[in-house]
């Protein structure tokens, strides 16, 4: 029989400790991983959001920049430059009344003025060049077409006019990914000598700047950053998973070993190595119960060892278990696989034996008398005993409790010791 089937058949009534825990080891490996993953997600999302926070910083930091240098300008009605070849003049700056966009010196110099927006849009251009970033001043209603607002700004300037204070989004163009963000230019007073006509008022909402910075190379450091991040925790999801493993292997082990201890010393008595009377008679029930399903027979052998205390009186109590031991094997070695032996108490021996008539019982337990009264039991000491035993044989009458063919049984037992003992005797 298997273990699993012993432990099916037995009486004790104990949890399957080692299918538990090793439910439980799967159980804690997948949670060991969930953990790490968890833990490395919420890092992963920690970084996303600082990164993302230090973009954000950037561009407000970039977009205050140019809003101070353009109210500087503004305030101070513009600036003017040396007339040189290249320099630019804008157009709609001369539809301005009161505004002089040229200028000339005593000695002849000409200077042309720059406005907040133009002085804008040429260190844009000046920055772009140079790769570091790319600003753009728009409105919705813009006095120069090149400050036209594309989806990003017209759907934030659209914000903006709700009250949002900001808007930023990562944009891939042309193979490069930017992030882009945009703030409201508010309408100042000095702004009104320029955009008055258009209907603004100090306050209002006139458009906004946004700023375009390059992170591609942030991008690539990120995700290799991803990619070391991500061989870290596969990494420590193995290293753990195996330290986990191997220790629980262990305690499975053990705890396997503890069990199966358990099981012996619940199952079995333990000089012998036989069934005890507890998982004797539970294993008797079952049989008494298929027999009866398919109508076998079933008997019932008692057999005890005759002036076992004349053994214990000589030789000491030593060799009596010494004795107990040597009939036990005996017996294992008499019947069949399926028979259940066990030590009834003392020096007294049960057999159940099913599909078993009471005549083939008595067959059994005399070719138990005779192995017994053949073998030469040789003790620690070196000195040869020879024992002899009695046997008592009852089949089982209809659906009777076993209780009653063990006594009758019990009660073949004593004819036999009172019939001169080393027999057999069937009831």
């Amino acid at each position: 029989m298997t273990e699993e089937t012993t432990q099916k058949k037995s009486g004790i009534s104990h949890l399957p400790l080692r299918r538990f825990v090793q439910k439980y080891l799967k159980f804690i490996l997948l949670l060991n991983c969930l953990i790490i993953l968890a833990v490395f997600w919420g890092f992963y999302m920690y970084v996303d959001t600082l990164f993302r926070e230090q973009l954000v910083r950037q561009g407000r930091s970039f977009f205050h920049a140019i809003v101070m240098t353009r109210l500087w300008m503004a305030n101070h009605g513009g600036v003017y430059v040396r007339m040189t070849p290249g320099v630019k003049v804008s157009p709609y700056l001369e539809k301005i009344p009161d505004i002089k966009t040229r200028i000339q010196d005593e000695t002849g110099q000409l200077y042309v003025l720059k406005n907040p927006a133009l002085a804008t849009r040429e260190i844009s251009e000046l920055a772009d060049r140079r790769g570091i970033l790319k600003f753009h001043i728009t409105s919705l209603k813009p006095l120069n077409p090149n400050n036209r607002s594309d989806a990003f700004e017209e759907k934030s300037l659209r914000a903006f006019q709700n009250g949002i204070p900001e808007n930023h989004i990562f944009e891939e163009t042309r193979g490069k990914v930017l992030f882009r963000y945009m703030a409201p230019l508010v309408t100042e007073a000095s702004c009104l000598k320029c955009h008055g006509t258009q209907g603004y008022q100090k306050g209002d909402v006139r458009g906004g700047i946004s700023v375009s910075i390059s992170t591609s190379e942030m991008v690539a450091k990120t995700n290799t950053s991803r990619l070391i991040l991500t061989a870290l925790v596969v990494g420590v999801i193995v290293l753990t998973g195996f330290v986990i493993y191997v220790v629980a292997r262990f305690f499975i082990r053990e705890l396997g070993r503890a069990e199966d201890r358990l099981v012996t010393m619940a199952t079995q008595d333990p000089l012998t190595g036989l069934f005890n009377r507890r998982e004797a008679f539970s294993r008797i029930d079952i049989e008494r119960t298929r027999c009866l399903r398919s109508s076998a027979p079933l008997s019932i052998i008692m057999c005890d060892i005759d002036h076992f205390k004349r053994i214990n009186d000589t030789y000491g109590h030593v060799t009596g278990d010494f004795v107990l031991q040597a009939l036990a094997d005996i017996l294992r070695q008499s019947v069949r696989s399926y028979d259940i032996v066990c030590r009834y108490g003392g020096e007294e021996f049960l057999i159940a034996a099913p599909e078993t008539t009471a005549v083939q019982a008595m067959e059994l337990s005399e070719r138990i008398r005779t192995a017994v009264e053949q073998n030469d039991i040789k003790t620690a000491s070196g000195s040869i005993i020879r024992i002899k035993v009695s046997l008592g044989a009852s089949q089982m009458h209809g659906s009777e409790k076993i209780e009653e063919t063990i006594y009758r049984a019990d009660q073949a037992l004593y004819e036999a010791k009172n019939r001169g003992r080393n027999r057999v005797h069937v009831l």
